[in-house]
Order: C-alpha cells, then sequence, then structure tokens
C-alpha cells in the first residue's frame, strides 16, 4: 500500500502520476479552499472531462505554463488538453519533495484567434447544454446577460463565457462537464 491509497484524496497528486504522464481534457477552473480554520487557503483548482479524474490544484509554476500556452483567462484553457507528469525535483521550501507538474501535449493546438470559429459555441449548443444541467433557456439568457452579454451573442467571443456559466451550473449539481 502506499501513502495516497492510505489516506485517499479528491486531488491529483504525485503517486497519481509517478507511473508515467496522464492526460486529461480542462473541464474548469475554479477557486476553491484548501485546508481548515485559520491555515485554510484559496488557490485555483483544475477540474477534467474525464470521468473519475482528480481535481488538480494550480500553483503559479503550472499556471504560467498554461497561461503562456493557451492564454490568460482561464475561460481559455476549457476543452484545451494537458498533460500531468511526476517531477521528482519539486521543492517545497528548501526541501525537495516531488510533486506534479503541467505540460502542454507536443501537437496542441495554440489558443484560437479572437473570431476564429475553433472552440466556438454556437448559442442552441449552449442551450441545449444547459437544459441537460436543467437550466432553462430564461435562466441560461438571464445568467449571459448578467456577465454582460446584453447584446448578442458571438459563438466565438463569448464561447468561453457560456462555458463557464455551464460550468458553474454542472458544479452546482456535482455532475461531471457535458461539453
Amino acid at each position: 500500500m502506499i501513502r495516497s491509497e492510505a489516506y485517499p484524496s479528491r486531488n491529483l497528486n504525485q503517486d497519481d502520476v509517478r507511473a508515467g504522464p496522464v492526460r486529461a481534457t480542462i473541464a474548469d477552473v475554479r477557486i476553491e479552499t484548501f485546508g481548515r480554520s485559520e491555515d485554510a487557503d484559496e488557490k485555483p483548482v483544475i477540474h477534467f472531462r474525464e470521468a473519475g479524474m482528480k481535481t488538480f490544484g494550480l500553483n503559479q509554476t503550472n499556471w504560467d505554463v498554461l497561461e503562456s500556452a493557451y492564454g490568460k483567462r482561464t475561460e481559455e484553457w476549457i476543452g484545451r488538453p494537458v498533460e500531468l507528469y511526476h517531477d521528482p525535483g519539486v521543492k517545497f521550501g528548501r526541501e525537495t519533495v516531488g510533486g506534479v507538474r503541467i505540460r502542454v501535449p507536443s501537437g496542441a493546438a495554440a489558443p484560437a484567434p479572437q473570431g476564429s470559429a475553433e472552440g466556438a459555441l454556437p448559442l442552441d449548443q449552449a442551450l441545449v447544454e444547459a437544459a441537460k444541467l436543467g437550466m432553462s433557456r430564461e435562466a441560461f439568457l438571464e445568467a449571459l446577460k448578467a456577465k454582460g452579454l446584453a447584446k448578442g451573442y458571438s459563438p466565438t467571443r463569448d464561447a468561453g463565457t457560456a462555458r463557464a456559466i455551464l460550468s458553474a451550473a454542472a458544479a452546482a449539481m456535482d455532475d461531471t462537464i457535458p461539453f
């Protein structure tokens, strides 16, 4: 038995990738609380599309990798592939403890330029996904409006916002994200 079997966690750790890199697709990035009481700390956490995949707490080093590959806004990362791997050289303070690093798989596309059809989410498709999550057309459109999209929906420009709304709805249901 290894430590992660004795003390299971919902978060990915080095034992989960020690045997080899794991490929996954980003479904959402949310701020979550780690720790308890006065030791609690908030940090971004990646949720993946793959069923059964643990979440991954994102440190600044791994954030920088994703930002340089996929853009400054986490909404641009949704649907993008990543590879998680064991790096025995990760340090905590002065101590080398090993850890998980993230990289962009070779051949992964660069971020789609603004106005590109790649990564687009047509409104009718977004409404279908919202309905699957139990969200009415009106509720989805109101959520778009609340995010500042009062006039016209662009499948390319507004796809990140629509996906963020759908991800939040899925998280509220504690369900897997369907897109």
